[in-house]
């Protein structure tokens, strides 16, 4: 399950490839391992979007789009798989195991691109995901053929041409010439008898690969064609791409080609304070890195991106090649300082706690860079001298590895860091204390306690030495208190938080704020909830005066639980689907489980028996299997064991299809079933609800609720599946529900009462 967006935005028109998008769909339905291969530019991508985006329907658990670019191992493709999907917890067990894991229960389209950068890791990861997870397809975009068992491959070739001499109407019907008129947007061009045999000649000099044909169809803007193929005729030898994006070159003024140059040092989205940063100097000012960047954007060797309102820009990998493969190792060397300096100064000023603005929007844009922080990490590790730097950052970034869903890959990085680096002192202590925060978090709790021992002695010895700096003591005593409470030791937990928290009187930091939420779960499992609802309470004014808003989101989902415990349901209900709001925004898979969890036992207190029982269902599938649910918690396990016992005595035989249902739900439902009450609470509304559905459409609304995909219900009914995603889609705009989670809960609640 994920929340990310599952396949990027088209920008731009798909121009032709029918063909081609049919063959992929007809090869996906023969095999599970298909990959797209093609000579670079020839559109291997769009070609693999635009076919994920047609057969989405078939997957009921989502397409998962994963770009390769920048990676440069096993370990690497592993993370970026899972953050994808959405699995950010324990790494005991291998990544694969992990990922195997989480797919196996699912029905998933999962699409790899630029698999020619780690072909032999992504032709074993493939056997190995196939053989764990018999719902999974896996597209892959590649240069070439991985000769994976079972592999099926669709050759992506270059854009129909015209031929020598071709008519006037045998041109204007190839998809090279189509594809030049879109891109060219010039609405005055016409083709014509006599400039017929000049385009046809230019969309054969270009062998119809489409991103050639973009880069000339940009040039033609300020350039006739009859001298774009001039002098396309006098270019050296090559491949067309190379050629097309000297064109390009050629075009560019210095400062645009000192950029051009200078971006390909970025492996991922970045934005234009970075590319100031980083490329300006030596040539090229900090104000002319804007119109640099946006006339490379004009003429399409950089595109944009817009996610949840921030402008990135990503250069293309056949435009970044040409680049890279005309700068000196010692003009890469120095671009790489700036960029892993850049990226160092980011990630500590985002560890800085200086609340300006929300945090939750600061670390949403923080995780965007991530390719870009993975490179700086690795460009640290790899030189000499970098040890302390490598360690500030990596220390810096403690909030994504935290609260914004990438503990995996902080835990990953951290450990390897301090098993070679033979860092010392308080960098190391600092290290120590997220790595225990991050296992306690994950619920691997031995592990949790090696190293929490380990910063004890360490702490000792810099007491000892009497080392000058600020000692960290407290906010290691609140790390140990959110291990005591998952050990279930309450008392101790109290303690320890208590001690740590008089020590950081008047401190308005997150670790402070992070002690007050822990000591407040530690009283509501000490049913002291009066005490509980005080101290959260004063959490969230802190939170509220900070705009602490993540951290804020678990002092409302612990407040919610106290006054669950005083029974005032209504406010706990509030607080806790704001919860689940925020941590499904920052896509934090196991914070969103635990929220969505206080939302059941609500439910279940509120006799809300059938919606209760979804949830707790499906909580499952949001812990995944390979991760200590309730943070290895018994005190919590046992709460969610004791609402399953109380729903199943309520529900009686219906209980099971509930949970069936709840197991069912993809992560966006599950978070729509939280967040909306149980549909058709009286009789009169259910009556109703049924008289405004057709016969067949009850059917389908039968099915849905059994857990079958809208595929599957075709098969059942022997109709087309395009009839029953009309029939579901009428459903829901009939009933007024979000989604499938809410046709099953009020089939399954009607169920019962019949």
């Amino acid at each position: 399950m994920t929340f990310r967006p599952a396949l990027p935005q088209e920008t731009t028109s798909l121009v032709g490839r029918r063909a081609e998008v049919g063959a992929v769909r007809r090869a996906l339905q023969r095999g599970r391992l298909v990959t797209l291969t093609g000579v670079a530019g020839v559109g291997k991508t769009r070609v693999a979007i635009r076919a994920a985006r047609l057969t989405r329907r078939a997957f009921a658990d989502g397409v998962v789009f994963v770009s390769l670019s920048g990676l440069t191992s096993a370990e690497s493709l592993e993370h970026a798989l899972a953050q994808a999907m959405g699995i950010h917890e324990l790494v005991s067990h291998s990544g694969v195991r992990l990922l195997a894991g989480h797919l196996r229960p699912r029905r998933t389209l999962l699409v790899l691109d630029g698999c020619e950068h780690l072909p032999e890791e992504v032709s074993a990861l493939a056997q190995a995901l196939l053989a764990a997870a018999p719902g999974l397809h896996m597209l892959l975009t590649s240069r070439q053929v991985l000769r994976a068992p079972g592999e099926h491959t669709v050759e992506v070739r270059p854009m129909s041409v015209p031929c020598a001499g071709a008519s006037l109407a045998e041109v204007a019907a190839t998809e090279s010439y189509a594809l030049l008129v879109e891109r060219m947007a010039d609405p005055s061009f016409r083709l014509t008898e006599q400039n017929t045999a000049l385009v046809s000649g230019l969309c054969r000099r270009l062998e119809g690969v489409p991103l050639a044909i973009e880069l000339a169809a940009v040039r033609a803007r300020v350039m006739p064609l009859e001298e774009i193929l001039r002098t396309m005729g006098g270019q050296p030898g090559g491949s067309v791409m190379e050629s097309a994006a000297g064109w390009s070159h050629d075009l560019c003024g210095p400062e645009e080609r000192l950029l051009w140059r200078r971006l390909a040092v970025f492996a991922g989205p970045f934005d234009l304070a970075a590319a100031e940063a980083v490329c300006s100097g030596e040539g090229l000012a900090e104000e002319e890195v804007y119109p640099a960047l946006a006339a490379l954007v004009d003429r399409s060797v950089v595109i944009t991106e817009r996610d949840e309102g921030r402008v990135a820009y990503r250069m293309l990998g056949g435009v970044r090649q040409f680049a890279l493969a005309r700068m000196s190792a010692g003009e890469l060397g120095e671009l790489r300082r700036r960029h892993r300096e850049h990226y160092l100064a980011m990630a500590v000023g985002l560890g800085r706690e200086q609340n300006s603005v929300s945090r939750l929007a600061t670390w949403s844009t923080a995780r965007g860079e991530w390719p870009n922080f993975r490179a700086a990490i690795e460009s640290y590790a790899a030189a000499e001298g970098q040890v302390d730097s490598c360690a500030r950052m990596l220390v810096g970034l403690w909030f994504l590895w935290l609260y914004a869903g990438m503990s995996r890959e902080g835990r990953s990085y951290l450990e390897r860091f301090l098993a070679t680096s033979g860092i010392e002192g308080f960098p190391r202590l600092a290290a120590l204390m997220t790595l225990t925060q991050i296992r306690v978090g994950q619920g691997d709790l031995e592990a949790a306690r090696l190293s929490l021992a380990e910063a004890d002695d360490l702490v000792a010895a810099l007491e000892a030495a009497d080392e000058p700096g600020e000692h960290p003591g407290s906010r290691l005593e609140i790390v140990r208190g959110m291990y005591h409470f998952v050990m279930g030791e309450l008392d101790a937990a109290e303690q320890g938080l208590r001690r740590a928290l008089k020590a950081m009187t008047g401190s308005r930091g997150v670790a402070a704020v992070e002690g007050i939420v822990t000591l407040g779960l530690v009283h509501v499992a000490q049913l002291r909830f009066d005490e509980a609802v005080d101290v959260l309470r004063r959490a969230r004014r802190l939170c509220a005066e900070q705009r602490e808003d993540v951290i804020g989101a678990w002092a409302d989902l612990i407040l919610a639980l106290a006054l669950r415990g005083r029974g005032e349901y209504a406010e706990a209900m509030r607080l806790a689907t704001s919860a689940v709001r925020a941590h499904a925004r920052m896509r934090t898979n196991h914070a969103t489980a635990f929220a969505v969890e206080v939302v059941g036992w609500l439910a279940t207190d509120l006799d809300e028996h059938t919606r209760a029982a979804m949830l707790l269902s499906a909580t499952g599938g949001l812990w995944k299997v390979e991760v200590s649910a309730f943070f290895g918690s018994r005190q919590l396990a046992r709460e969610h064991s004791a609402c399953e016992e109380r729903l199943r005595a309520a529900l009686g035989p219906h209980y099971v299809r509930a949970a069936a249902a709840g197991k069912a739900m993809s992560a966006a439902e599950v978070v729509a079933c939280a967040l909306t009450l149980c549909p058709g609470s009286s009789r009169q509304e259910e009556d109703h609800g049924l008289a405004l559905l057709t016969p067949r459409e009850i059917d389908v609304a039968r099915l849905v609720a059994d857990g079958l995909t809208n595929r599957l219900i075709s098969q059942r009914l022997v109709i087309a599946t395009r009839t029953v995603d009309t029939h579901v889609e009428n459903i829901l705009k009939k009933l007024g529900f979000a989604g499938r989670s809410q046709i099953a809960a009020w089939v399954i609640k009607e169920r019962g009462r019949s």
